[in-house]
């Protein structure tokens, strides 16, 4: 059996393009920065409530699943 030309997607995979990549990095920077927001308008001092640790939770994943979309890209370019 012979290896895929990198044009060739291999069956079972999904080929997924840089514009796609860029895509999914800023709709999830988009929604970054409205988590970060309701974070943001409270006074430095003041305990963190129950809402901002949630959003602090928000935005983690939020990192986390860019990190992910950014490793398979990069995993993908390094099978291509």
């Amino acid at each position: 059996m012979t290896n895929p030309e990198p044009a060739e997607a291999t069956p079972g995979t999904t080929t997924v393009t840089p514009d796609d990549v860029v895509d999914a990095i800023n709709e999830m920077l988009d929604k970054l920065d409205e988590v970060g927001q309701s974070v943001a308008h409270s006074a430095a001092d003041a305990p963190m409530t129950a809402e901002q640790l949630a959003a602090l939770d928000r935005q983690a994943d939020l990192l986390e699943r860019a990190h992910r979309v950014l490793a398979d890209a990069l995993a993908a370019i390094d099978h291509a």
